[in-house]
């Protein structure tokens, strides 16, 4: 069993040292004038983004702009871009600051009306029509007390839950230290069994 864990993680380690040098070889290629090679890296990422962005904002109108003007705001600085980095990660710290300075100036509260399930893409895990019901409607409340946290805490909830980042690599990517990582994510936790007690 311990040697199919290391074959196992061996094969994802090769496929993610082949993905990064793919889109290390599409950037050279976008900095010699190929614009096709920006399209594909546009292509690869822009779903993943925009997930990210819509569950900071609450809301997919807005979103789709946005990730569209992160990707635009990429381009014309890839020339700035250091080979070598990953690429999502900085695509990403584009998108999440046009979010965070969308949000400082929309600061009331945005109502979810409709809440979509691009964030919720999991199969049913029953085959009876009441369960499904249910649970899409367990979804709805966790994703309405997830917005209803202050940005710090839901931006960390966010990236840990949705991203699957660890405590690390969350510290690096808000310029905080671990500790306050992990005290945000507690208390964004501890936010939301209040808010959701009477549902648990």
């Amino acid at each position: 069993m311990d040697e199919k864990i290391r074959e196992e993680k061996a094969a994802l380690s090769v496929n993610n040292a082949n993905d990064a040098a793919l889109d290390q070889a599409l950037i050279k290629a976008t900095r010699d004038g190929d614009k096709n090679a920006y399209g594909r890296l546009v292509l690869k990422y822009q779903k993943r983004v925009y997930r990210f962005v819509a569950a900071l904002l609450g809301r997919t109108d807005t979103a789709e702009d946005m990730v569209q003007e992160a990707f635009v705001k990429g381009y014309l600085a890839l020339n700035d871009f250091e080979l070598g980095r990953p690429f999502y990660p900085w695509i990403s710290t584009i998108a999440r600051n046009l979010a965070l300075n969308h949000i400082k100036r929309d600061e009331r509260e945005r109502p979810i009306s409709e809440i979509d399930d691009f964030l919720y893409q999991v199969p049913d895990s029953s085959a009876n029509p009441l369960e499904r019901m249910i649970e899409k409607e367990n979804d709805k409340r966790l994703l309405r007390a997830i917005m209803a946290l202050p940005i710090q805490f839901r931006s960390v909830f966010i990236l840990r839950m949705f991203e699957k980042m660890s405590y690390e690599e969350i510290a690096r990517y808000l310029n905080i230290s671990v500790g306050t990582v992990d005290s945000r994510l507690h208390r964004a936790r501890e936010r939301l069994v209040e808010a959701l007690k009477d549902s648990l």
